[in-house]
């Protein structure tokens, strides 16, 4: 598995817990658990620690950093002779932000611990004073 963190980007061997009582279906909870987040929740071969998806939404924010250097920082401080090695995740960094950025919004407004309860039009808007 790829995973993408804020140091870099690295190849490890992720295994699937097999305890007794785990179920083989919800391995993908065990990547959360973990402070990963999972690019697909059918066998996903690319994670992004919750860290690297935080910096991602600051530098955006603050900096306004495209989603393209970001990227390309990262593969910079993987290899910093040969970055065109790195893998690229790019299109991945994309789905997962866009997906971090809307779970954030919904905790922030309160609407992250009530499944049923949609935000509605407007519910998720930042008003300046």
């Amino acid at each position: 598995m790829t995973i993408v963190h804020t140091e870099g980007i690295f190849s490890c061997e992720v295994l699937v817990c097999k305890c007794p009582r785990s179920d083989p279906n919800d391995w993908h909870l065990d990547l959360l658990h973990q402070r990963l987040f999972p690019a697909s929740i059918s066998k996903p071969k690319t994670a992004f620690t919750f860290d690297v998806l935080d910096h991602f939404l600051i530098d955006a924010l603050e900096c306004k950093t495209s989603a393209m250097s970001f990227y390309q920082k990262l593969k910079r401080f993987t290899n910093i002779a040969f970055p065109e090695r790195v893998p690229d995740r790019y299109r991945e960094l994309m789905m997962v932000s866009h997906l971090w950025r809307d779970l954030k919004h919904r905790k922030w407004f309160g609407f992250g611990h009530d499944a049923g309860k949609d935000p509605g039009d407007g519910g998720l808007a930042l008003f300046c004073p």
